[in-house]
């Protein structure tokens, strides 16, 4: 979550901590909550109110945001800082420490004592400050989890770590099984033991990642995901994680996790799979390159276009035409060829001959319409308004192009050649003129200087050839 910080403590050249932080918060918090909250108390007093001020403080302290997180929940529960959530983005105010105490205060002594005492026995040459007790019993209280199961996450954790273990890592784990539901000594028991028995298990993955260090909590963790939750093999997981140029764990996960959404549980048929997503990149990448366009990551496009695309039946060669096509009729987006490759799936038209030959056609349609054009003396470019126009005399009112030629030596000179030539064709239609002799023998009355508005109707059949023999539209 982003935040800022108020700065209405601003004070010029100093910063002021208040002497009953010193004595009566500082001693009992971990070190890095206290530096965190000094850092935000500099950062107020100067005036640095940025909008990202965890990840500010983060940069300044060398620490992890979660770090940063962390320190001002805790801060907020022992009464020093508020977050004001009803401004955007929520403002951290430091308040005046002498009214606040800390909170460990109102945890009862006796109801953890057994606690206590089994903790200080586990770490034995441990100084444990208030704070740290605080936590665990925050926890506890919080999630109602049972004080032994608090004390087995503790000694599993030694287990992982060793005694000098942060009680951060401890607070994250017990986080974690808390989150699972998982609060009675029994239950933690028994996922911390499974825990343990999958430590042989996860250290030739490690050592595939090229890792040397011991698996910890959150490995463990992983590592049951995927082989009770994705039913992965241990074979399958050391394999894939071969293939792990960097990212650790965290980037094994993102790549199992993938692969299980595609169905793929063997490592053969993930060997398949990344060698045809080798291809469909390279056939991304063309298309890309062909119609002038550039986008770094691949995956979305693969996913949304490509894939689809071939899964209609057209395959490398097919669709590196349509995407030349598309270039030289001005589509220039990706969302632009969808639809045009949309228009030839829905003719039927898959092969690259057959798109080849439509291709020819709409180049010898367009000369025509030049021709025309020519003829009725208009200078300008061919649109795909001009070859709807030119479908409809030719496929739904039968005109020929020696009628249509016709029609643009009468248009010349008129202001709209083109709604001349329309209302023209359109008389001759419904007239049923077919050739050039009854076209000349006709009487057509209309103006040659001025614009007629005409209402053009057409029956349902006629609309719907107009559509469907639609083949593109220019962006």
């Amino acid at each position: 979550m982003q935040m800022k910080i108020s700065a209405d403590r601003m004070l010029a050249g100093k910063t002021e901590v208040d002497n009953s932080f010193l004595l009566n918060f500082m001693p009992f918090a971990p070190e890095s909550y206290v530096k965190v909250y000094l850092a935000g108390l500099l950062a107020a007093s100067c005036g640095t109110g940025d909008d990202n001020a965890e990840e500010y403080i983060a940069g300044k302290l060398n620490i992890d945001l979660p770090v940063v997180e962390e320190a001002f929940r805790y801060w907020e529960t022992q009464g020093v800082v508020t977050v004001v959530r009803s401004v955007t983005p929520p403002e951290i105010q430091f308040l005046p420490v002498g009214k606040a105490m800390p909170s460990a205060s109102k945890f009862s002594k006796t109801k953890y004592k057994d606690f206590n005492d089994q903790l200080h026995a586990m770490l034995p040459g441990r100084n444990i400050l208030p704070g740290e007790y605080n936590e665990y019993y925050s926890l506890m209280e919080d999630t109602h989890m049972e004080p032994n199961g608090m004390l087995a996450i503790i000694a599993y954790c030694i287990r992982q770590k060793g005694e000098n273990i942060t009680y951060p890592y401890i607070l994250a784990v017990a986080r974690n099984l808390a989150g699972q539901g998982l609060l009675t000594f029994d239950r933690i028991s028994e996922q911390l033991s499974e825990f343990d028995a999958y430590e042989k298990e996860l250290r030739p993955v490690l050592s595939a990642l090229g890792s040397k260090r011991k698996s910890d909590h959150e490995d463990k963790r992983l590592y049951i995901k995927w082989t009770k939750g994705m039913e992965y093999t241990p074979a399958t997981i050391i394999k894939v994680a071969k293939t792990v140029k960097k990212g650790g764990m965290e980037k094994l996960d993102a790549m199992l996790t993938r692969y299980y959404e595609n169905h793929l549980m063997t490592f053969e048929e993930i060997e398949d799979f990344n060698r045809n997503r080798e291809k469909l990149v390279a056939l991304t990448k063309n298309i890309n390159r062909i119609i002038g366009v550039y986008y770094e990551q691949l995956d979305f496009i693969i996913e949304t276009y490509i894939t689809r695309w071939i899964g209609y039946g057209f395959d490398d060669n097919t669709l590196t035409l349509i995407a030349t096509y598309c270039f030289k009729r001005g589509v220039r987006t990706l969302e632009g060829m969808n639809d045009v490759v949309e228009k030839f799936y829905k003719q039927g038209l898959i092969s690259a001959e057959s798109i080849d030959q439509f291709i020819g056609k709409s180049v010898e349609n367009d000369n025509f319409i030049k021709a025309f054009f020519d003829e009725a003396g208009i200078t300008r470019n061919v649109t795909s308004r001009d070859r709807d126009s030119y479908k409809v005399w030719t496929s739904s009112w039968g005109m020929t192009n020696d009628l249509i030629m016709l029609a643009a030596q009468k248009a010349k000179g008129n202001v709209s050649p083109v709604s001349y030539m329309n209302t023209l064709l359109s008389a001759w239609f419904k007239t049923g003129i077919k050739t050039v002799e009854e076209a000349k023998a006709y009487k057509f009355e209309k103006s040659t200087t001025t614009e007629t508005k005409v209402t053009k109707t057409y029956t349902s059949d006629q609309l719907n050839a107009m559509f469907d023999n639609l083949d593109y539209e220019d962006l």
